[in-house]
């Protein structure tokens, strides 16, 4: 949403937002367009304007909400890639909303938030394949077996495909994968952890942030969390984003190969975009005792396996 544009900005109605959509050039625009964006979040619900005692005239949009329209459908017709999708809009209305009191409302932010959680994980099998191999990859400690690297890239296309996870399954499987050492009769198993850019990371807590960052997404598509609850995450994530964006520079000035990278801050809208909603997401899990729930199950299931 960068520029600056010289348009002084009035409320309009759909009518007005499809005229400036014309005048972009972007001719498919319709008002079932329109209706189509309020109904995803992309746009707040139009206010009725009453202006008689015997009727109104058509609902507007205030506005801050009609040069969002506009600002967004020219980000979109100006992508190098010819058209960006949907879930590249959400998340930008969503920043606004994560960083912002007047443009984006929670009203329209829940709606977002669900057209966001029901695009996440909806993916082609090729791009499905992808991502479980960076996984596999990540995970792996350079001694694990082909049979054990195949086992989990199964189990874990199972739990992309199904949403489904089965934590039993897959701390055996990972745990297996990132440490593919016998067990010794009578002595405890050594558990690799990966080194993070906070600290060493184990299995056990890739395996939690899935589950709770799974869980809070099906909560959002299931429009389960309702606006006061959204508002007051939202007041708790914004202190301590803004403490990670004010430290980031420094952590990414005194790390070390990869994790300088990790630190480095987007240089596009999307990117921040992206980053903030997922860390929102993360914030979201924890507040909702998610990741609490997840860590019970994986420490649970590591103990069962130890055994």
């Amino acid at each position: 949403m960068n520029g600056n544009w010289a348009t002084t900005w009035v409320e309009g109605t759909s009518a007005d937002l499809v005229a400036d959509a014309h005048a972009l050039g972007v001719l498919k625009a319709s008002p079932r367009m329109v209706t189509s964006w309020v109904e995803d979040g992309l746009l707040a619900n139009p206010e009725p304007r009453k202006t008689s005692a015997h009727g109104s005239d058509p609902r507007v949009f205030p506005p801050e909400q009609r040069e969002l329209f506009t600002r967004l459908l020219a980000a979109r017709e100006r992508s190098p890639l010819g058209r960006i999708p949907q879930r590249s809009l959400i998340r930008v209305v969503l920043y606004l909303w994560l960083m912002d009191d007047t443009i984006v409302l929670t009203p329209q932010a829940r709606r977002a938030w669900r057209t966001h959680a029901r695009a996440t994980g909806q993916t082609t099998a090729v791009r499905r394949s992808e991502n479980v191999r960076a996984i596999v990859e990540q995970v792996a400690h350079p001694s694990a077996t082909a049979r054990q690297r195949r086992i989990a890239q199964v189990v874990l296309t199972e739990g992309e495909r199904t949403g489904r996870m089965d934590i039993e399954r897959l701390t055996t499987v990972l745990t297996d994968l990132a440490s593919p050492w016998p067990v010794q009769p009578g002595s405890p198993r050594i558990e690799r952890a990966r080194p993070g850019p906070f600290g060493p990371v184990s299995v056990q807590h890739h395996i939690v942030m899935w589950k709770a960052r799974q869980q809070a997404i099906r909560r959002l598509r299931h429009e389960e969390i309702d606006e006061t609850e959204l508002d007051r995450v939202r007041a708790v994530y914004r202190p301590m984003w803004a403490d990670y964006k004010a430290r980031r520079p420094t952590m990414a000035a005194s790390g070390a190969g990869e994790f300088t990278a990790y630190f480095a801050e987007p240089d596009t809208m999307e990117g921040r975009a992206i980053e903030a909603v997922d860390a929102f997401v993360s914030t979201l899990a924890g507040e909702l005792g998610l990741i609490e729930a997840a860590s019970h199950a994986a420490e649970t299931a590591r103990l069962r396996l130890a055994r």
